[in-house]
Formats: structure tokens, sequence, C-alpha cells
């Protein structure tokens, strides 16, 4: 008796869906969304930069197309992170939403760079990983050799491998997160991590 009541409230239901019975499974075909490229591959001619985003636990270059090498558009490629297919291939940024801009270049190859709050805010691992990824993306530019963080004009306190420093870094201080390989990756060979510098 419970069987049949079962039975009828089944068949209810189905017929209230509105669902034709079928004698056979019909093929779905789903279409695949095309991806869409914002910083794109580098054209065959015209200038291209570095900026690093992270693959895991380390740092990875990737190219973009610019119409100028300098430090803005450096700083703006890295502030736009990874594409979608970037994204989808393992690629990802520490970086929290913000802007980043250039304050100043200062003789001797430092580059100041204004931070908002939120870049100060970034907790664990993605902190250490979001300073190496400006300093390694500015770094490889030519003129730039260190990096000085500013908050509303301040110096301020970023980490490295060697604890926290509100002096100029380079990438000799992100050791631990240097990518796999690289063209000219400037590593230093192994040893302790460097100190901060007066």
């Amino acid at each position: 008796m419970r069987a049949l009541a079962v039975l009828l409230c089944a068949l209810v239901v189905l017929a209230g869906c509105g669902v034709d019975p079928q004698d056979r499974p019909q093929v779905l075909t789903i279409p695949v969304p095309e991806v869409s490229e914002t910083g794109g591959q580098p054209p065959a001619n015209g200038p291209t930069l570095t900026v690093y985003f992270v693959r895991g636990t380390v740092l990875a270059p990737v190219e973009r197309a610019t119409d100028v090498v300098d430090a803005p558009s450096a700083l703006g490629q890295l502030n736009l992170g990874p594409t979608r297919a970037e994204v989808i291939g393992g690629l990802r940024t520490a970086l929290a939403p913000q802007t980043l801009r250039v304050d100043e270049g200062v003789p001797g190859g430092i580059t100041s760079v204004s931070v908002t709050r939120e870049f100060t805010g970034i907790t664990g691992g993605n902190q250490l990983l979001a300073v190496a990824q400006v300093v390694w993306t500015l770094t490889d530019l030519p003129g730039t050799t260190q990096v000085r963080f500013l908050v509303d004009g301040v110096p301020v306190e970023v980490p490295t491998d060697g604890g926290l420093t509100e002096q100029p870094v380079s990438r000799t201080h992100f050791r631990s997160v240097a990518p796999v390989s690289g063209p000219d990756d400037d590593r230093p060979p192994s040893g302790p991590p460097a100190t901060e510098t007066e």
C-alpha cells in the first residue's frame, strides 16, 4: 500500500513537470566560452616588459605587450593581474585589488612606489609574495635595482627573507620565492638571506 502511494506521488510529480518522456538519451552540446586576453600575448614586433605573478609559492615571469617600457606601465600591468587563461594555467597574484603607482625615481637605481593601506594589510605568505612581485617586476627594468615602499609618502616596513625593513629592497631580499627559472633572474649564489642595510 505504501509502495503504491509512493509510485502515485512520483507519477503526479513527473506529470506536473511538463517533461515528455524520451525513448533514449539526448546528447547536449555545451559551447566552450572564448577566453579573453586582456594582457594577451606580446605582439610579434613592439615593446614588451616582464611582470611577475605567482605559481604555487614562487614567482613566475610573464611577458606583456606595452606601448612604453617604464615603471608606470609595469605597475599598470601588475595591477591588471593574470589573464583568465593564465589563471586557468595556474597563475595568480598575491596583490590585493589596489592601485600601485611610482612615486619617484631616486638616483642610485632606487624606485619609490606608493601603496595603499590595503597593501600593508595583506596577510600570511601572500605579504612576502606581493612585495616580491613588485620588486621583481620593477627591477627587471633598466635603471632600477631597488624598490622603496611608501604609504602617504612615508616609508613602510615590508617583509623580506631576513625580516621586516623599511629600507629599499632588491631581488636578493626575496630568494625564497625567486622564479624556478627565467632569463636574467639575477639570483645570487645560495647563502643566508640578505639583511637590512642602513
